[in-house]
């Protein structure tokens, strides 16, 4: 039976670099260590080329599959380090919705009047770094940012829960007295010793590979402009590009791949993919990102695209019904509410 339409999400990496060093960082790219005992591990950077602002803002502007895209996701790294950060977030235009995922450790008032003077809108999902981010500073920016209507109400803050840490708790609860409904996520990736976002043969570093149909919802773009299949690509040399945004040379990427390195593949791209077994066709991994264009996924996309003052609410009452529902047994991609 013929599925409907994968959900489509382009995620371009204007830079690898982050300005932060966390102890639980998931993007830290030695995938046969521990994620969280990485702290005193510099990041091994694969490739950090990086195209200006006029080469993102003429090569997003001109891509002609916009359409098939049902957002358009600035991240990094901290996507803020490019020198051309408002401008590329700002001029670029066409998409459907524009989001940037950063620490906000930014100069958000240039943001607000860049996006003015541009007359478009762009949607901050920022995340809370309890051990380099100083709590004023940062909610100061989110009311800002809110004010502006720049702040997004899907997910105005998220937060890594760390199982033996109460940080995260601590952290939430102080948004929620500022007025900020914080996502609390589950950690994803390695903790002392312990995988604990997907099953062992699935995601993260573990050595054992595996051949799988393998599909994903976002295309990540690396910081040279390459457009790869998913996350983990991002952090290869010699994974296959399909076409190139600033270049304007493209061909036509594969709903569904065969890959022989299943075990191997990177914690960040575990929650937009699915993997099947090749003989049977079942399910073995779906991560809680990955979303075809079915009646109700059109229209989470479109709550999320008007940014509704009520989604965080919303969003954390539906993840506490499934959290409860959720039998014991099963692997968890519910994030905490």
């Amino acid at each position: 039976m013929s599925e409907t339409s994968l959900s489509k999400i382009m995620d371009v990496s204007l830079t690898r670099s982050c300005n932060y060093d966390c102890s639980y960082c998931n993007q830290r790219q030695d995938l046969d260590k521990p994620m969280f005992d990485m702290s005193e591990s510099k990041r091994k950077i694969v490739s950090n080329k990086r195209r200006t602002g006029a080469e993102w803002i003429a090569g997003l502007n001109a891509f002609p599959y916009r359409a098939d895209y049902d957002k358009l996701i600035f991240s990094g790294g901290e996507p803020s380090l490019h020198a051309d950060f408002v401008d590329i977030v700002t001029q670029v235009k066409g998409w459907r919705v524009k989001v940037i995922v950063t620490n906000l450790s930014f100069d958000v008032e240039k943001l607000i009047a860049a996006c003015r003077k541009e007359k478009t809108r762009v949607i901050v999902q920022p995340s809370y770094h309890f051990e380099f981010a100083d709590f004023a500073e940062f909610s100061g920016k989110l009311d800002k940012l809110r004010a502006a209507g720049l702040l997004s109400n899907f997910i105005p803050a998220s937060i890594v829960h760390l199982p033996d840490r109460d940080d995260g708790q601590k952290s939430r609860d102080q948004f929620k007295l500022r007025g900020y409904n914080a996502a609390l996520y589950r950690f994803e990736g390695y903790y002392k010793g312990k995988f604990s976002y997907a099953p062992l043969d699935g995601f993260g570093g573990i050595k054992e590979t595996k051949e799988v149909f393998y599909s994903s919802c976002v295309q990540p773009v690396k910081p040279n402009g390459d457009i790869v299949y998913c996350t983990t690509d991002t952090y290869s040399e010699t994974a296959q590009a399909y076409g190139n945004i600033c270049d304007q040379k493209f061909e036509a990427i594969p709903r569904e791949i065969k890959i022989q390195n299943y075990g191997n593949r990177h914690i960040s791209a575990a929650s937009w993919t699915r993997a099947r077994d090749t003989a049977s066709g079942e399910i073995i991994w779906q991560g809680k990102n990955f979303r075809h264009r079915t009646p109700m996924n059109q229209f989470r996309t479109f709550l999320e695209i008007k940014n509704y003052s009520w989604l965080a609410l919303a969003k954390s009452t539906v993840n506490a019904l499934q959290n409860k529902l959720k039998s014991k047994a099963a692997v968890n991609q519910t994030n905490i509410d």
